[in-house]
């Protein structure tokens, strides 16, 4: 009797094992709801707006001069050298553009960089170039609580060393409307991890 008990019971549990197999694979089945017209529009919208976020980089723009103090390495003498930079809007305030020329390691040096920010996810984000390589590096980043500082990360490759997906950090920290200082941070490098500093100072 209770041999026959045991094997009813597990052939309820397999049934009802089966079951809900059955039911779970329906349900995967199931198209996703349908999103209306209104809704993806409210969305797109959402995602396409600039807001208060994209406001925190309107510090960038103007007409600047820039000093930049460049460490090959960390016990390395410093090598310095003055330039200018321009910082202007895009695309209805979504993104501010910010060109650089000047010279470095004695060579003349012209740059780029297109900040924006990410509403979907929250980020942001910045592309740079310059003549100094043939890389696009990209970098996402977070704003402080006051928006006075954005600290960045990505990867970069590194021509001296050969390294590719080399860590690194930049920091921008607008100390007023008319000054904005950068760091360039490997954090390999712990303590030491500084690499480059740039002084924009607002032309008058």
């Amino acid at each position: 009797m209770k041999s026959i008990t045991r094997t009813a019971s597990f052939a309820i549990l397999t049934a009802c094992a089966v079951t809900a197999m059955v039911a779970l694979a329906a349900d995967e089945k199931k198209p996703a709801p349908a999103v209306s017209e209104e809704e993806m529009m409210k969305a797109w919208a959402a995602a396409a707006t600039p807001g208060p976020a994209h406001k925190v980089l309107d510090g960038y723009a103007g007409e600047w001069t820039v000093h930049t103090k460049l460490w090959m390495k960390p016990d390395a003498p410093v090598m310095e050298s003055d330039g200018t930079a321009s910082g202007k809007w895009l695309l209805g305030k979504r993104y501010i553009d910010v060109t650089m020329k000047g010279t470095m390691m004695g060579q003349p040096f012209e740059g780029r960089g297109t900040y924006g920010y990410n509403n979907m996810r929250k980020t942001y984000e910045c592309a740079w170039l310059d003549n100094m390589g043939t890389a696009m590096t990209l970098t996402t980043g977070t704003a402080s609580t006051d928006g006075k500082t954005l600290t960045y990360e990505g990867k970069m490759d590194d021509p001296m060393s050969g390294a590719k997906d080399k860590v690194f950090k930049f920091i921008e920290r607008f100390v007023s409307k008319d000054e904005i200082l950068s760091e360039m941070h490997d954090p390999a490098l712990g303590e030491k991890s500084k690499m480059m500093e740039i002084v924009y100072k607002r032309k008058k």
